[in-house]
């Protein structure tokens, strides 16, 4: 998969703008930037953990301390700054659950997607969380 730089930035309103609040339709039209970043990050969290758990064996045999490798921490803090410069809000990667803020009937909502689902199909309340999803369709009620 190419770096986080070669894939496509995402959303842009007619003006210009990054959404800060998500309809369906603009949250839909985003995965396909979303997923392969999320799957990505979880790959490099594999990786990490691999090369932290290594260097801290390596490290305990020679008396010096274990780190992240720069390059993946480089890569990772890339990807997230991506996330957040679209106002989404990474949940977990594995299993990978993304949050897209919205706002319908006035009140606060998250678009909630996580791995399988090819659409928006879900949402719940911002203090409600994961447990707390309710189907889509009841916001288009």
């Amino acid at each position: 998969m190419p770096g986080p730089n070669r894939l496509m930035p995402g959303p842009r309103r007619h003006n210009g703008a990054v959404p800060e609040r998500y309809t369906i339709e603009e949250a839909d039209a985003l995965l396909p930037e979303v997923v392969p970043r999320v799957a990505r990050l979880a790959a490099l969290q594999r990786q990490a953990a691999a090369a932290v758990a290594g260097a801290r064996r390596r490290a305990r045999r020679n008396g010096q301390r274990g780190g992240l490798d720069s390059a993946v921490a480089g890569e990772m803090g890339a990807l997230l700054t991506w996330f957040e410069e679209n106002h989404l809000q990474v949940k977990g990667v594995s299993p990978p659950l993304v949050d897209f803020p919205a706002e319908y009937g006035g009140r606060e909502v998250l678009l909630c997607w996580t791995e399988g689902e090819e659409r928006i199909g879900w949402y719940h309340l911002p203090e409600a969380g994961f447990a707390g999803r309710r189907p889509i369709k009841e916001l288009r009620d």
